[in-house]
């Protein structure tokens, strides 16, 4: 019995300071340099808490953002997966308003990979002719620098039968290796999306055109 007391008593309290944590998020999300550091990233982003399974939307107008319980797949374009530690540390990065180089590469630190995984569904980037057009190789090393000189955050895009693998860590001999700062890092993210959203021909052709001529600034071919 004392166990079981024992055991509500603990559960009541991660609950609570998880509680904290989401509502210290929502606070930092709501400031004006936060608002426009994830303006064109996303418009409606599913977060899960991997310890504790719970889930919401976070949904950007370009001016707010507003969470939702739950998250409903139809709409949001991205779901990405976080720990509790991940909420703690970004409400205390960005607890100033303000989010310096080092700040950012922690927050696209989590989003990096999830990210990823998504825009590469995208039909303009599977189809292998495609593919082939727009020069994207078929093995590709990808690294997200750490400003403090620090270890990179970094994967693996592998493209097998028809459909592209995102894999953490380095695997095999790349055809092309990027590394990319947080700001060039933001910059592909805030692109590729744009032409995501307009999923036009000539969109598409923009994103390609302006992907080629900034690849040469953070990546080689072996």
């Amino acid at each position: 019995m004392i166990n079981f007391f024992v055991y509500l008593l603990l559960c009541s309290f991660v609950f609570s300071q998880e509680k904290q944590s989401i509502n210290a998020l929502k606070s930092i999300l709501q400031t004006k340099e936060v608002v426009q550091y994830f303006d064109g990233i996303f418009k409606y982003l599913g977060v899960t808490i991997e310890e504790t399974g719970e889930s919401f939307t976070i949904h950007h107008d370009g001016n707010t953002m507003e969470f939702n319980s739950g998250i409903n797949e139809d709409k949001v374009e991205f779901i990405v997966p976080i720990k509790e530690q991940n909420i703690e540390n970004m409400v205390s990065h960005a607890k100033d308003g303000r989010i310096s180089e080092q700040e950012s590469w922690r927050i696209l630190s989590v989003l990096f990979t999830p990210l990823t995984k998504v825009t590469l569904k995208s039909p303009v980037l599977s189809v292998n002719w495609r593919r082939k057009i727009a020069g994207i190789e078929d093995l590709t090393h990808v690294y997200l620098l750490n400003p403090s000189g620090k270890e990179a955050n970094k994967h693996s895009l592998v493209y097998v039968k028809g459909q592209w693998l995102v894999l953490n860590g380095i695997h095999g001999e790349p055809k092309r290796t990027y590394r990319m700062s947080p700001d060039q890092a933001l910059e592909y993210q805030k692109k590729i999306f744009s032409a995501m959203e307009k999923d036009s021909f000539i969109g598409w052709f923009k994103f390609s055109s302006w992907y080629k001529k900034w690849r040469k600034t953070c990546s080689i071919t072996h």
